[in-house]
């Protein structure tokens, strides 16, 4: 009885082993790629970054008039609020308040602005690296490209396709 308890568990070592060979044979070759690198480094990227450093610039200009408005109604209420009649001080503070949530929303709406730009960003680069990858996959014969490296513990520095897949890239465009 032992005898065969001891067959059966050295046969399923033995498949185990066969299949993890077979497995391993299939993808033997692995690869990634650096996101940021080809977010930062191909032209496309570039060009979009510079498009969106544009974009950052001109909502931080409006948001500075509103908030040099702001600070001027909140410097004059301080100066005159004290002369003004109880009604128009009332008035000029919820103004004060309408400006801050208005300066605030629109602050909001401008990081969203730029995030959604930024991840769109990503999305397209992404996209077009994507039939890149598979083409190099299949020239080069990766079993796996990896688009996250920091999800695995270590990869060694060789198996980075990053600087092939950049520069496919930047003929693509």
């Amino acid at each position: 009885m032992r005898l065969k308890k001891l067959l059966v568990t050295a046969i399923s070592i033995v498949l185990g082993l066969a299949l993890c060979t077979t497995a391993y044979a299939a993808a033997d070759k692995v690869g990634y790629i650096n996101l940021q690198r080809l977010v930062n480094e191909s032209k496309m990227g570039k060009d979009a970054a510079a498009d969106i450093q544009k974009m950052r610039k001109e909502k931080e200009a409006v948001l500075a008039g509103k908030l040099q408005d702001f600070n001027k109604l909140k410097d004059f209420i301080n100066k005159e609020g004290a002369k003004m009649p109880n009604r128009e001080k009332r008035d000029k503070i919820e103004l004060l308040q309408k400006m801050s949530k208005e300066y605030q929303r629109m602050f909001e709406d401008a990081k969203e602005d730029i995030t959604r730009e930024d991840r769109e960003l990503v999305a397209i680069i992404l996209q077009k690296a994507d039939d890149i990858l598979k083409s190099i996959a299949k020239r080069k014969g990766y079993g796996i490209i990896l688009k996250d490296p920091n999800a695995v513990g270590y990869l060694d520095p060789d198996v980075d396709i990053t600087d092939m897949v950049l520069e496919e890239l930047n003929k693509k465009k």
